[in-house]
């Protein structure tokens, strides 16, 4: 895959997240005790052989930058190719959808037309939950000679969507940048459909696991996907890692009379009351007597002895005081910001 280079959009968020996207976009949201979103776009360039990785950043890039670093985790930090950091036109608190904007890449032309050892440009968004292999999809667009291919999946309710993820000739990219300069607003897959000959465009069809998180209630529905055996494996046992920022925990701590039941504890926690259908990530605690179901609980969260916690999305160092009772639905979940206590 050294003739592909990759892109990804890493500066839009979603609508109806609540705090949970009030200082970081979708690609910086944490998912799966110890993840944030951004980790599969990432590692599926990575685990597909593309070395050279440009990602375009949000204006509150504190948390992703913080995560991504020189993307050592992902053997992106090399003198050859690597991670290339880019700056963002259309930022996470203005661009509410997954849409790749056009002004994003007259920004980043330069980058473009640096890559000239490198065919085709591989864009891909940050909001999909996928272990996915691009290789196929990559070599399918080559042998098929076309200009563009697009990959789609089945959802579950049976529709045929897009993947977000896109393979385009990296001359063909640039010339349709330069020649639509003055309406950068525009959506690029939109734009491609509409100036490139439908025999010229090609797609691809991806079979395994997707979750597209455009909403709250899309996050949970992911998360909670995770507890069942047959969608963890496919996404980190497979034969493709999913690399994140590594973090070395004590294991986490079950003492005389906690109880768990079906739920994911991550590293570093520690546990004295009752979890039920939950994923708990790095360092949380809770105490003697609380009771944590059907609840999100990101790392450093504390719950004190006698909490009763139902259908809660809790944000990181939130602290829920003793006997505190918080209890959402399933339609309409709580969440909890960041340094609150209640």
């Amino acid at each position: 895959m050294k003739n592909v280079c990759g892109i990804i959009f890493a500066n839009y968020t979603g609508q109806g997240f609540g705090e949970l996207l009030s200082k970081r976009t979708i690609a910086s949201l944490p998912f799966g005790g110890r993840y944030r979103l951004v980790d599969f776009p990432l590692s599926n360039m990575v685990n597909s052989g593309i070395s050279t990785v440009g990602l375009i950043m949000p204006s509150y890039y504190r948390s992703l930058i913080d995560h991504v670093g020189s993307g050592r985790e992902w053997d992106l930090d090399r003198k050859i190719g690597g991670l290339f950091i880019l700056p963002g036109t259309v930022y996470g608190g203005h661009n509410t959808s997954e849409a790749i904007m056009l002004s994003d890449l007259l920004e980043n032309k330069r980058y473009l037309q640096r890559r000239d050892k490198e065919e085709c440009v591989l864009l891909v968004s940050s909001n999909k939950v996928c272990n996915m292999d691009y290789r196929p999809f990559i070599q399918q667009h080559i042998k098929s000679g076309k200009k563009v291919s697009v990959a789609n999946y089945t959802a579950a309710d049976g529709t045929e969507k897009a993947l977000n993820c896109t393979i385009i000739k990296r001359d063909t990219l640039i010339e349709i940048v330069e020649s639509y300069s003055s309406f950068s607003h525009l959506n690029l897959v939109d734009l491609l459909f509409q100036e490139i000959a439908p025999e010229d465009i090609g797609t691809y069809h991806f079979d395994g696991y997707v979750k597209s998180i455009e909403s709250l209630q899309d996050y949970i529905e992911a998360s909670m996907d995770l507890l069942d055996p047959k969608v963890h494996f496919e996404l980190f046992r497979g034969p493709r890692t999913i690399f994140t920022k590594i973090q070395d925990e004590a294991p986490a701590l079950f003492d005389d009379g906690s109880d768990v039941i079906h739920s994911m504890i991550s590293a570093g926690c520690e546990i004295e009351g009752k979890v039920e259908n939950s994923i708990l990530f790095r360092n949380v605690e809770v105490g003697k007597g609380a009771t944590v179901k059907n609840c999100i609980i990101l790392q450093h969260a504390d719950i004190k002895p006698g909490a009763v916690l139902e259908n809660v999305v809790m944000d990181k160092y939130s602290v829920v005081n003793e006997d505190v009772k918080l209890i959402g639905t399933d339609k309409n979940p709580l969440v909890i910001g960041k340094n609150k206590e209640l």
